[in-house]
């Protein structure tokens, strides 16, 4: 009787749910030039490994290796990866966390770099599900938000709440930074990790664009603009490199700096004027970027700016997209990435002492939620909660058949309880398990009356 209901129940075709990846990077084997290599999986980015031009690292895994995110200390180059069965190319994204996904799983993989690659990390992954801190990077050609951030952190710190709040309701964020941080005398690569890590945490999936000058400190506007200068970078170049990404991603509105500087940095400063006098030029045709057309942003914010008019931003609802977390939790969880920063001022600003902030409202000095218009092509705020207020949203040309809306109506009107929905999901199994139960239970009895008869 036990095999019967065995092989019955064999035939029940049950639902299979797909797993979750297990990192196994710490048991895999790193091979380079006839070396175990341990700094690439030591979960440090400061850490780093040189791969020469047209040498091979081999990673070899007893469990097939499914995924890799390979984390770059400094830009990426050209190369492959490859496998017994496929190769896949490597840098050509330009991304500097890179994620891989083989068509087939395998136990070896080898990649081999065109020039000298220098890595800082490498993550491999069995069959399954990735975890949310791999980071798949796009490049979208066009954007909702745009965020003219100075430095590594900024983003999170006098733009907090933000991105969440929008990233919540479905627009695109794209962020730009002014300066870099892999270059300079305030060299600092591992930066550029967080600002990944920080924006990844905030649900932006948009790969940023990284600055043009080399971070430095000053207290006004002109010693920044001499700082940018002595590392040849004119005011002219900053506007012309503001104009390009503008009118590369066509944002609809645009956010930046306090004109002052929040607390006063030049770099800030210098950041927000050249951007006032690249929102004049984008739309003029007669202002050239090879490559580029004129456009028009229809909105563009300014810290702080305007405060009797200004823009209040509400970063302490519970989000959908974030699992009931507010805009504020968020940004605090984005600013954590920045481990480097951890030490500064900054973070009793933003978290309060000992983390005893638990909203938006409690920052008081240089307020994130507070945003002046500083122009806009759509007429003005009224209801001054939104930075999308008067943008008309563009609906996407689909060849869809469009449904009646008496038909969406009844659609609507239908309401299922969680058994309902739970036997849709399995109504072939369920029927195919009962029936096998009452058969069984039938055989059962018959048997029985059998013996009795003997």
């Amino acid at each position: 009787m036990k095999k019967k209901i065995f092989l019955l129940l064999l035939l029940i075709p049950f639902k299979v749910y797909a797993t979750d990846a297990v990192n196994i990077s710490s048991s895999s084997k790193y091979t380079y030039d006839g070396s175990i290599i341990t700094k690439l999986s030591d979960n440090n980015h400061k850490s780093y490994i040189t791969i020469e031009a047209n040498k091979n690292l081999v990673i070899n895994s007893e469990t097939p290796i499914k995924h890799i995110y390979i984390m770059y200390e400094l830009s990426p180059k050209n190369g492959v990866l490859t496998t017994d069965n496929e190769n896949k190319t490597l840098g050509s994204d330009g991304f500097l966390h890179e994620y891989v996904n083989l068509d087939k799983a395998s136990n070896a993989i080898t990649l081999k770099y065109n020039e000298d690659a220098k890595i800082s990390e490498i993550k491999v992954y069995g069959d399954g599900d990735l975890p949310k801190e791999v980071q798949i990077w796009k490049r979208e050609t066009t954007t909702d938000l745009m965020i003219f951030s100075t430095h590594a952190d900024d983003e999170q710190l006098f733009f907090a709440g933000v991105m969440p709040t929008y990233v919540n309701q479905g627009k695109k964020v794209h962020v730009t930074y002014l300066a870099r941080h892999d270059i300079g005398s305030y060299y600092s690569p591992d930066r550029m990790h967080e600002q990944l890590d920080g924006l990844w945490a905030l649900g932006v999936t948009d790969y940023p664009t990284f600055g043009l000058i080399p971070d430095a400190y000053s207290e006004s506007l002109n010693a920044a603009e001499s700082q940018a200068s002595n590392a040849g970078f004119s005011r002219d170049d900053i506007i012309k490199f503001d104009v390009i990404e503008i009118r590369k991603y066509k944002p609809k509105v645009i956010l930046a700096h306090d004109i002052e500087g929040e607390y006063g940095h030049g770099q800030h400063r210098l950041n927000t004027s050249t951007l006032m006098e690249a929102i004049e030029k984008v739309s003029n045709p007669e202002y050239v970027t090879e490559g580029y057309d004129a456009y028009t942003v229809p909105k563009m914010y300014i810290h702080l700016y305007d405060l009797e008019n200004k823009t209040v931003l509400d970063y302490d609802k519970p989000l959908e997209k974030f699992d009931g977390k507010t805009a504020y939790e968020i940004s605090k969880e984005g600013y954590s990435k920045h481990l480097s920063q951890q030490y500064t001022w900054f973070t009793d600003w933003l978290n309060g002492k000992n983390n005893s902030y638990t909203s938006a409202t409690q920052i008081t000095k240089y307020n994130p939620a507070y945003w002046g218009l500083y122009k806009t092509e759509v007429g003005p705020d009224i209801n001054k909660n939104d930075l999308f207020e008067n943008i008309v949203e563009e609906k996407e040309d689909t060849n869809e058949e469009v449904v009646p809306k008496k038909e969406i109506i009844k659609k609507k009107e239908v309401k299922k309880n969680m058994w309902e929905v739970l036997f849709d999901d399995y109504l072939i199994e369920t029927v195919l398990f009962f029936t096998c139960v009452i058969l069984i239970c039938i055989a059962h009895v018959s048997k029985k009356r059998k013996n009795k008869k003997r």
